[in-house]
């Protein structure tokens, strides 16, 4: 109980009785990265809607049940779902310069400075809400889970409009790699995005011929041979796809690396620097120093890395 203090203001409030902490500290036990108020909302020791906002009370918090429905905005647009995953975060709506985001976990300071010079540097203001990791959680699947809806309608119909669906698909992700690749019992499809490997399909294993075909065909690759070979893309305007073939024990395995053409240079700001511009001259004017650009693939940093060299040279 000396650990839990806001067991103890819920006990006092009535909320909830003190077995039911017991028994929320014993599953905790079991799971040291949960939070008690979540262990409370996963046992169902409390109505949700009385629960969050108690703990709203007690610790000072703006509070919301977030729902996938809540979401008003499209996230990816001010943050990356990487970002959305390592800070338990979700932005859910954006109201006259403020941008309102879900945390599940407002103590964690490093996650919130990190959102909030984000969102500062696209000129909106953080205005932090509290919520279950879990609602967290669910909102994140939910807004991975297109991509594999998308996917997976496809499935059924022509294999032209299946691939065509995964390409476009990818662009929209900002992924920078595309794995396609024959399992046992079907076909795995994964993208690289930010780093991160993601599967967003398993397909249908009977459609292997054709989808290997179509991927050879549009690549330029030779239709009989089975052997490892490398072809392009050309036939989507903004992007240049390099393509490589990889003969395995289910089949033949396909790697495609999409490359934007005519990215923009984006201010340093946007890649998440303090907006400080007397900073950034400071840095660059020192003389010994280094300065490390890194960023995922695809999001050009040697032609962003020479700019700025320039710029403040």
């Amino acid at each position: 109980m000396a650990k839990a203090p806001i067991g103890v203001e819920l006990v006092k409030r009535g909320l909830v009785s003190e077995e039911d902490i017991n028994q929320a500290i014993a599953y905790q036990k079991e799971h040291p990265n949960k939070k008690l108020g979540d262990v409370l909302n996963i046992l169902n020791l409390c109505p949700q809607q009385e629960l969050i906002k108690a703990m709203g009370e007690i610790l000072g918090e703006k509070v919301v049940i977030l729902r996938p429905d809540n979401v008003a905005v499209d996230m990816k647009q001010y943050f990356s779902m990487d970002v959305a995953k390592s800070c338990k975060a979700v932005l859910f709506e954006v109201v006259g310069g403020k941008a309102k985001v879900c945390f599940s976990d407002t103590s964690n300071k490093r996650a919130i400075e990190q959102i909030r010079l984000i969102l500062l540097n696209k000129g909106l203001v953080l205005d932090k809400y509290l919520t279950f990791e879990s609602n967290i959680e669910n909102v994140l699947e939910s807004l991975e889970g297109k991509a594999r809806e998308n996917i997976q309608s496809s499935d059924g119909g022509d294999v032209t409009g299946l691939v065509d669906t995964i390409l476009k698909t990818a662009m929209e992700k900002r992924a920078s790699d595309i794995h396609i690749e024959p399992m046992d019992n079907s076909i795995r499809v994964r993208y690289r995005i930010d780093g991160e490997l993601v599967t967003v399909a398993n397909l249908d294993k009977s459609r292997q011929p054709q989808i290997i075909g179509r991927l050879k065909a549009i690549s330029n690759m030779h239709q009989e041979k089975q052997e490892n070979q490398d072809g392009r893309i050309l036939l989507y305007p903004d992007y240049n796809i390099r393509v490589s073939s990889q003969k395995n024990v289910d089949g033949e395995k396909f790697c495609l690396r999409l490359l934007k053409k005519n990215a923009g240079i984006r201010n340093i700001f946007e890649l998440g620097f303090p907006n400080d511009e007397k900073l950034l001259k400071a840095s660059f004017d020192k003389r010994n120093s280094i300065t490390v650009v890194a960023a995922p693939t695809g999001e050009r940093k040697n032609n962003n890395a020479l700019f700025y060299f320039r710029l403040f040279k």
